[in-house]
């Protein structure tokens, strides 16, 4: 073996310099001069190369540079980690594109079956609604009868997708931490789809019920269901 003196340790530095000592089990990363390397290794050539710019560096004549080393040495090949980086952001956009896109499809198709279903009871309970009106039920207290029928569809609705919608965020984590553990719960996204489900509800009523509470009384009482 050889011995070196140690001037400098980097404690803390983990991939300051190539990929740092992460992944050494049974040894450390040294940083020595020419001479040395040689007489360690017994090679006399490089096989990385990690260049840094400075700040205001001409990027285009870097790269002219690099282009025409790479060229003159067979085998050798450039990464440059400022593009890998802007990839790696373009990748997250169009996925974050994606993901928003299959989110709000989901939503909406989700809004859509709130709003078929809470259409289609007014709309079933037409003989319902004209014989309460014919015993002196008033159209406020209609509207707020079917109104409050409306907001608890919206709520049950929220709780079963926040309680659904939890598991799920349990889950995601779980696929990136490899672990299944409790999430902090995303309080305002389940208030927002609250408030969304709720106002569809609220809205399935108000239309169809505005319809039907203009209609005649005897009409409304004859309709078949």
């Amino acid at each position: 073996g050889m011995e070196l003196n140690v001037l400098k340790t980097l404690d803390g530095y983990d991939g300051y310099l190539g990929i740092g000592n992460g992944g050494f089990t049974n040894g450390v990363q040294v940083i020595v001069d020419d001479a040395i390397y040689e007489r360690l290794t017994g090679k006399d050539t490089y096989s990385e190369f990690l260049p840094t710019l400075n700040e205001g560096a001409d990027r285009e004549i870097f790269d002219t540079f690099i282009e025409a080393f790479c060229d003159r040495t067979p085998g050798t090949t450039f990464l440059s980690y400022e593009e890998s980086d802007q990839q790696l952001k373009e990748s997250f956009a169009q996925i974050q594109m994606l993901a928003w896109g299959l989110i709000l499809f989901v939503g909406l198709i989700g809004i859509l079956n709130i709003i078929n279903t809470v259409y289609t009871n007014i709309h079933t309970r037409v003989t319902e609604i004209g014989m309460q009106r014919a015993i002196g039920m008033s159209a406020g207290s209609l509207y707020k009868t079917f109104l409050w029928e409306g907001a608890y569809y919206g709520i049950i609705a929220s709780v079963i997708g926040s309680v659904l919608g939890y598991v799920c965020t349990i889950f995601i984590e779980a696929a990136t931490t490899d672990t299944i553990q409790l999430v902090a719960i995303p309080v305002m996204p389940i208030l927002e789809a609250t408030l969304l489900a709720v106002g569809a509800c609220l809205l399935a009523t108000a239309i169809p019920l505005r319809k039907i509470s203009k209609m005649n009384i005897v009409d409304s009482i004859e309709t078949v269901e």
